[in-house]
């Protein structure tokens, strides 16, 4: 490792994500790669990092629930959330939990870079788009500082339903609609929330339906 290389810990359930980071950070980083919440604790244990690059669905583990812990148990790590869920929905939650910036997967490669060097530097880190919503927050122009993904009143329905755990024929008996016609909300929904399986659907329900509760 050359001299004041950062210490990056890559957590991501996807090969070609961990490679794409891996190529992206170049010589200015040393990586190393999880694809569990189970194997971040585990290298976290074994070695010190600089950097945490965190993706919020590791398989069917959620980290928001994990970041609180993460930080009381690593205070001098930084920790980026990179993540293909809404960045509407979710960036203002991964900071409230302890992380120090969201990018988007959907973000320039040149956004990563600039979020790296904004934690690093001490700073907090998110798009254009939330940093200004979240001035406005501050400012009292504002009632939310990220919003959320924009749902129909039937989605809220069927969000609502899934969060209940309600099968998706229990949620068509109940909204006196077809299965066919459920599925077509679910998938809309996963689109919307950035839900990449049925059991990350979920999760994703039970933490909106939290916040909208």
């Amino acid at each position: 490792m050359v001299p004041n290389t950062l210490r990056v810990l890559v957590a991501d359930d996807h090969d070609i994500v961990r490679l794409g980071v891996r190529h992206l950070l170049g010589e200015r980083a040393n990586v190393t790669d999880a694809a569990s919440l189970n194997e971040v604790r585990v290298r976290l244990a074994q070695s010190p990092f600089d950097l945490l690059l965190l993706d919020l669905g590791l398989g069917e583990d959620f980290s928001l629930q994990a970041l609180p812990r993460l930080r009381e148990e690593h205070p001098a790590l930084k920790i980026l959330v990179l993540s293909s869920m809404a960045e509407e929905l979710f960036a203002e939650r991964v900071l409230r939990a302890g992380a120090d910036g969201f990018v988007s997967k959907a973000a320039l490669a040149g956004a990563l870079l600039q979020a790296v060097d904004t934690v690093m530097a001490g700073g907090v880190y998110a798009s254009p788009a939330i940093a200004g919503a979240l001035m406005r927050r501050a400012a009292g122009r504002g009632d939310t500082a990220s919003g959320s993904p924009e749902l129909s009143p039937r989605e809220v329905e069927v969000l609502r339903l899934v969060a209940a755990g309600r099968s998706t024929r229990e949620i068509a008996d109940a909204l006196n609609r077809s299965v066919k016609t459920i599925e077509t909300h679910k998938q809309a929904l996963k689109a919307k929330l950035g839900a990449d399986s049925p059991a990350m659907l979920v999760r994703l329900a039970l933490a909106w339906c939290g916040e909208h509760a």
